[in-house]
């Protein structure tokens, strides 16, 4: 039987990679003693369980603050089974300087996995043994032991890509109308249910706030040009029409969820990247046995097995827009992530403070010169794909 030993790392791709690469008969998981949430194991067996389900999965503790009790662990493992290779990429570093001597000793192969450079090499003459496998998001949030829960929108059809391209980038070059014409609209929709698609009112109203709004003709005209709605009848002081769909209406009650769609469709268009996901809601517990979605990531993606994230803000970016980037993609990805922040500002070509502050942290922006920018598209392939990962090692992170 192939045996796998591995460090169990906080860091999940750390524990999920080389396992799915050698496709080992056993893994064998040694880990900090100190460790008391070991539902992290039955989430490693669920992503696991997609690809190898036969694989047979053990977990041994060892005292993580003494190098010799954890060599000498390694090495009874090691020599208990034949055909063993230790892959010294998580862990501690007591414990990758542990279980080199040990395998050294015992004669187990020796690998590491360069994530980065997605391949597995032999420690010792550094050549290349196989190319990682390809992740899916799926196998990300599994080893991290929280589940999707649902989308706050529906991906869009292909088909519907060109019309919803269109009208985002008409509502963001008048930004200010469709500001006070969103205001209208969801006020309008709050007085129907959730399914009806009808609507009629008077052109001027007031909001709860007591403040007086009514829509801009010309983005109503916009709307139906495009097939969100039909039916429009402006007279004098009345407005009614028809949403074409609950999805149109929801589009059109949704201020910043156009900068969502066009992000979206930007990552989806470019063929380049896999799992391309909208408005995604993620349980971080999937094993307490309460449903609580975290906060909503607006599109995740998978760049060549590693997730990206990315947060729309249709405004300006602020400190509490970066903290909440940051801590999606390090809850799920780890170091191994990357995050983009694409805002309708002046940030980046501004050098603003925030602007500043992201590249401290190691995220990336796009601001609107990009958004309203004919190739946006390339734009944001070039952004994720030049994210540099080992020079963040060195960054204040």
């Amino acid at each position: 039987m192939s045996v796998l030993l591995e460090y169990y790392d906080k860091d999940v791709l750390k524990n999920i990679v080389g396992v799915l690469t050698l496709r080992p008969e056993k893994v064998i998981f040694l880990y900090d003693n100190g460790m008391r949430d070991m539902t992290a194991f039955r989430a490693l067996r669920t992503c696991f369980a997609r690809h190898l389900p036969d694989l047979v999965i053990e977990t041994c503790a060892v005292e993580s603050t003494s190098m010799d009790k954890i060599y000498r662990r390694t090495l009874q493992v090691l020599q208990a089974h034949n055909d063993c290779t230790i892959e010294l990429t998580g862990g501690s570093e007591l414990m990758v300087i542990a279980g080199f001597r040990a395998g050294m000793e015992s004669g187990a192969r020796l690998v590491h996995t360069d994530l980065v450079g997605h391949c597995v090499k032999d420690l010792l003459s550094d050549a290349v043994i196989a190319k990682t496998a390809t992740l899916s998001l799926e196998d990300f949030v599994d080893a991290r032991g929280a589940c999707f829960v649902g989308e706050s929108h529906r991906p869009p059809m292909p088909e519907r890509y060109d019309a919803i391209w269109q009208m985002a980038r008409y509502l963001f070059r008048h930004l200010s109308e469709w500001k006070t014409t969103c205001s209208y609209l969801q006020t309008v929709a709050a007085r129907y249910l959730p399914h009806e698609v009808y609507m009629d009112s008077k052109e001027q109203i007031y909001m709860k706030s007591g403040k007086k709004v009514s829509p801009n003709r010309e983005i109503l005209k916009e709307f139906q040009r495009l097939g969100f709605i039909r039916n429009l009848v402006m007279t004098q002081d009345r407005v009614h029409f028809s949403f074409c769909s609950v999805e149109d209406r929801s589009y059109c009650t949704g201020y910043g969820v156009w900068l969502e769609l066009y992000v979206y469709i930007a990552a989806a268009r470019s063929g380049v990247f896999d799992d391309v996901k909208l408005g995604t809601m993620i349980d971080w517990n999937a094993y307490d046995g309460v449903v609580v979605a975290g906060n909503e990531i607006d599109v995740i993606l998978m760049e060549k097995s590693l997730p990206v994230f990315i947060s729309c803000k249709l405004r300006n970016a602020d400190t509490a827009a970066l903290n909440e980037l940051l801590i999606a993609k390090k809850r799920v990805g780890g170091w191994f992530s990357k995050g983009v922040l694409v805002t309708f500002s002046r940030e980046k070509v501004e050098h603003s403070g925030t602007y500043q502050r992201a590249k401290e942290l190691g995220l990336e922006m796009l601001d609107a010169a990009d958004i309203l920018s004919e190739d946006f598209g390339a734009r944001l392939v070039k952004t994720i794909q030049e994210h540099d990962l080992v020079s963040l090692k060195w960054k204040k992170v």
